[in-house]
């Protein structure tokens, strides 16, 4: 038998894809690191989304005139996408919690998957057809489609509820809390649900339109973007450094009103504070002020919360912002770029200064220090 493949540009872009996602999959999956176990979880989800590209270039370079049964193989296990993806995030910023029966249950949805390709292998093995050829391919993979749709959003949803109450955690201990936010993370989610959302389209109009008789061509444009998905997701997850938060499990006091006791320990923190320039600290954390000021940390997170209304983050980077803008004025400190006033009052980054600094003057450090300028001196 000559073998006669019909490979095309895109046919060598997905082999490429999936040479490269199978790697990063195996990576994730074996080299030792902090969050090995998370990782094992995201290396998963490389491997299912491979396989899925498997299956597309099988299709596209005909590979049933020569293996005509490989498309019984099981190469699609799209509805363990979004559990996969919530406890990689579960993982990562718990790694402390065991993965338990229960959470199997999450997992249940992929037997009706493989329910659905047990059927289509039937009616194969009766017709001689590719599965993906079948009746039962066309009445039920858009069935399959919808609660993929419905399982990555669902579950994209889940892990941005998880990672904002996380961000809100480190904002409650940490005055460098933006260090230690996965804000890498929250781009994968948002490219992961955007990417099932521009799927929709595609599915309602193949289903209703023509009946489920697009070729595979027809969704090159989104096989695309889920190359760069998986690239990208690779590349993003191994190279990054990895860090382990150990300080997080403090009671996070619930707010009430200020009594005079609250605010005179209120007034009593602030003048420490200003006394002792304890934000100076650029990596000062709500342990290591507890310390310093001999109070419990779940008191001190109290006297802040319910103190000032503020986290512990917000409370430091207001002293270091306001000691920004008097030096601004100073003259003094001409000589001194923004970003070494920045680094002076306790900033450790310009990305988070910059953001710190519009988020509490509405403006960016550039734009007052400029109206300055405008202001007359009385």
């Amino acid at each position: 038998m000559k073998w006669n493949f019909a490979i095309n540009l895109y046919d060598l872009l997905f082999l490429g894809t999936i040479s490269t996602g199978l790697t990063f999959s195996v990576l994730l999956f074996l080299v030792k690191r902090i969050n090995q176990k998370a990782n094992r979880f995201l290396g998963l989800v490389l491997l299912i989304i491979v396989l899925w590209m498997v299956w597309v270039l099988s299709i596209d370079i005909h590979l049933s005139q020569y293996f005509p049964r490989w498309s019984w193989v099981p190469l699609q296990y799209s509805l363990s996408i979004g559990p996969l993806i919530y406890f990689y995030i579960r993982k990562l910023l718990n790694p402390e919690r065991r993965f338990k029966l229960a959470d199997w249950l999450h997992f249940f949805p992929l037997i009706f998957e493989q329910g659905v390709l047990i059927v289509e292998v039937l009616e194969s093995r009766r017709t001689a057809m590719a599965t993906f050829d079948t009746k039962a391919f066309l009445v039920l993979n858009p069935v399959v489609q919808a609660l993929a749709l419905i399982s990555v959003l669902s579950y994209v949803f889940l892990s941005f509820r998880q990672l904002r109450n996380y961000h809100e955690l480190l904002a409650e201990q940490f005055s460098d809390a933006d260090r230690y936010q996965y804000r890498w993370l929250q781009r994968l989610l948002v490219g992961f649900g955007l990417l099932w959302l521009l799927w929709a389209p595609f599915i309602t109009v193949d289903f209703v339109f023509y009946h489920y008789s697009l070729s595979i061509s027809s969704y090159y444009p989104l096989y695309l973007l889920l190359s760069v998905m998986i690239v990208w997701t690779g590349a993003e997850v191994f190279l990054r450094p990895e860090f382990v938060i150990f300080e997080l499990p403090i009671v996070k006091p619930s707010f009430s009103p200020p009594s005079d006791e609250l605010q005179q320990l209120t007034g009593w923190l602030e003048a420490q504070i200003e006394a002792n320039l304890f934000h100076h600290n650029a990596g000062l954390t709500l342990r290591e002020l507890a310390e310093a000021l001999e109070v419990h940390p779940n008191e001190l997170s109290r006297i802040i919360n319910s103190g000032t209304g503020k986290n512990f983050n917000d409370f430091i980077n207001t002293y270091r912002i306001e000691e920004v803008k008097r030096k601004m004025l100073d003259p003094i400190y001409d000589h001194i770029t923004l970003l070494g006033i920045a680094f002076d009052c306790g900033f450790n980054s310009k990305t988070t200064f910059n953001r710190t600094f519009k988020n509490m003057t509405g403006q960016s450090p550039a734009e007052y220090k400029s109206s300055l300028k405008t202001v007359p001196i009385l």
